[in-house]
């Protein structure tokens, strides 16, 4: 499954799509809508080799091959360097270790480059982040896990998300790894790896990009000490670091009253949310965006759903982490009340991703949906329904409108 899942419409608010259709249906086809293809299904073009093994396109993939005798690190590099992004490769191991490179330096030696890798490999470590030529690894993922989602020796799905110091790592819809905070560098190349002294064979394919400006980072949407940028008239109280506490007030109840809901000053269009939240026992909020009409939050956003269904399975679209009247989560990933949740939501155009607690629960398009009709730019907001409920490390990033394509 891509990222973004592929569709037709031509409003969006991150990119448009008018460029994709000059590429080869099989790679297009499987470009998410705002990325940029980097490889084109064709060719190597946008790229070149450094020494050691070898790289073709067979099939409409990328094909790495060399012989346990080879000693060097063979690399397929990207012609271009690149700083914040998110990026999305998928590939299959047949035999050997590779690695999906990023924000790396090129060296002259055996590696022949020094930098971030992905690990890419039929181990369990796949999805973990290495430093070739600086701390080793960074940071491995739990091997449970990945025994769980890892394809071995099938295609498997990378999402790299490097923001700044943040890096997340997700592997068919699952996070793997994350930190923040990162010292080392912020710019490099893009390679795949054919790891030295190893009998290799691994295929890449829909590998595309999404830059995103240098000046976009994440910030933060609440100060935490007052709220500014924002508008309500509900008993929201603010409270570090960059969050809010509601407090209800006696006799406040029901979701339809609007002008308690806490909705932000100024619309958004394709942006990534990230937060976290707490609810008490039988709790009810949720996460409104792109909402047209503060009077009526309902009917003109959408709302991705808060509510304490710890252990409640199946789950439906009414259930924490659903698109409410929308789309249920793929799993309950509810932690019991008074414990801290987090969503990272992506809106770009008319598609939506949300992770919940590390994972994937949603990939929708609202063009195919219930939802269709709602604006693609607009407020985004948290439901006061009387009931108790605390949000903190608010912050996001918005995405860039319409760069170019190929």
């Amino acid at each position: 499954m891509t990222f973004i899942q592929p569709h037709s419409f031509v409003a969006l608010v991150l990119l448009s799509v008018t460029c994709i259709a000059a590429l080869p249906a099989t790679a297009a086809e499987m470009v998410p809508d705002g990325f940029t293809a980097l490889f084109n299904g064709r060719d190597l073009t946008g790229w070149h080799t450094l020494p050691g093994g070898t790289w073709e396109v067979k099939d409409g993939a990328i094909l790495g091959m060399s012989a346990a005798s080879e000693p060097k690190h063979g690399m397929l590099v990207t012609d271009k360097t690149y700083r914040n992004f998110i990026l999305q490769a998928t590939f299959k191991v047949v035999r050997g270790n590779s690695g999906l490179y990023f924000r790396c330096e090129k060296k002259n030696s055996a590696t022949g480059v020094v930098g971030f890798q992905a690990e890419v490999d039929n181990s369990n470590d796949v999805g973990g982040i290495y430093e070739t030529g600086g701390r080793g690894w960074v940071k491995r993922p739990d091997h449970a896990k990945t025994e769980a989602i890892a394809k071995r020796g099938d295609w498997n799905t990378m999402l790299v998300r490097a923001i700044g110091p943040d890096v997340t790592v997700l592997l068919n819809g699952s996070q793997t790894v994350s930190f923040t905070d990162d010292r080392s560098r912020r710019e490099g190349h893009i390679a795949l790896q054919l790891h030295g002294g190893q009998e290799m064979e691994v295929l890449f394919k829909d590998i595309a990009i999404l830059e995103i400006p240098d000046d976009a980072g994440f910030v933060p949407l609440l100060t935490g000490t007052d709220l500014s940028g924002w508008q309500t008239t509900g008993n929201w109280i603010p409270e570090e670091p960059h969050g809010v506490t509601l407090k209800p007030r006696p006799g406040e109840g029901g979701w339809r009253r609007y002008h308690h809901y806490l909705t932000t000053d100024r619309p958004y269009g394709d942006f990534i949310l990230d937060l976290e939240f707490k609810y008490a026992k039988a709790g009810n909020t949720g996460v409104f965006l792109r909402v047209g009409d503060p009077k009526n939050h309902v009917d003109s956003g959408f709302e991705v759903q808060i509510l304490d269904t710890f252990g409640k399975n199946p789950v439906g679209a009414h259930d924490c982490g659903g698109v409410i009247k929308t789309s249920a989560p793929s799993k309950n990933m509810a932690r019991p009340a008074g414990e801290w949740n987090r969503y990272v939501i992506t809106c770009v155009g008319s598609s939506l991703q949300v992770e919940f607690n590390g994972e994937r629960v949603i990939d929708l398009d609202f063009a195919t949906s219930a939802m269709k009709d709602r604006p693609l730019r607009g407020l985004i907001g948290f439901q006061d329904e009387g009931k108790p409920v605390s949000y903190r490390n608010v912050r996001i990033v918005e995405l860039p409108a319409e760069p170019a394509l190929p």
